[in-house]
C-alpha cells in the first residue's frame, strides 16, 4: 500500500525525558551558582527540593517556587547587580522556565522533533541576548551625576525608539 502524496515522514524525534533531563541539569546548575555564593545549606535545601519537584511535575507551582526562591536568595547576597553569578543565573533560570513551559505541555513519553523547538530557542537567545546587552548599557552607564546634554540624548533616543517600535505595529 502507498502513502498518499500529502503524507510527511516526521521521524522518530527526541524522547520528552529530555526535556526533564534539561530542567534537572538546569536546576543543577542553579542550586550550584548559588552555593558557591553562599547562600546556607537549609535555604540549598529547600531550593533542591523544589528543583526536584520542577522536573517531576514540570507543569506544577514548583518552577514558580525555585524561580522566587533564587530571586530571594540574591536579594539575600546583596553586592553588586552585575556580579558574575547574578549574570549566570538570568540565562539558567530563564532556561528552567522555558523548559518546564514546554515540559508541561507534552506529555513524558511524547516524542518532540528538534524543529519543533526551533521557536523557543531563538525566543530565548534574543532574549539573552537582549538582557546582557542591557547589562552591558549599565555596566559602562555613568554611576554619579550625569549632565544634562547626555539626559536630554537619552530621552531623544527612547522617544525615537518608541517611534519606531509603533510604526512597526502598525
Amino acid at each position: 500500500m502507498s502513502r498518499p502524496a500529502s503524507t510527511i515522514e516526521l521521524g522518530a524525534g527526541v524522547s520528552a525525558v529530555a526535556l526533564r533531563a534539561v530542567i534537572g541539569l538546569t536546576s543543577a546548575g542553579i542550586v550550584v551558582v548559588l552555593a558557591s555564593s553562599g547562600i546556607g545549606a537549609p535555604a540549598l535545601v529547600v531550593l533542591g527540593l523544589a528543583a526536584l519537584m520542577s522536573v517531576g511535575v514540570p507543569a506544577s507551582p514548583a518552577p514558580t517556587l525555585v524561580v522566587l526562591l533564587v530571586a530571594v536568595s540574591v536579594v539575600a547576597i546583596g553586592g553588586n547587580p552585575l556580579a558574575p553569578h547574578v549574570l549566570a543565573l538570568v540565562p539558567l533560570v530563564h532556561l528552567l522556565h522555558v523548559s518546564c513551559a514546554i515540559a508541561g505541555l507534552v506529555p513524558p513519553r511524547a516524542r518532540l522533533r528538534p524543529s519543533a523547538l526551533r521557536a523557543p530557542a531563538i525566543r530565548f537567545v534574543a532574549i539573552q541576548a537582549g538582557v546582557f546587552a542591557l547589562a552591558g548599557v549599565i555596566a559602562i552607564a555613568p554611576t554619579g551625576r550625569v549632565p544634562a546634554v547626555l539626559e536630554m540624548v537619552a530621552i531623544g533616543g527612547i522617544a525615537a525608539i518608541a517611534i519606531i517600535l509603533w510604526r512597526i505595529v502598525r
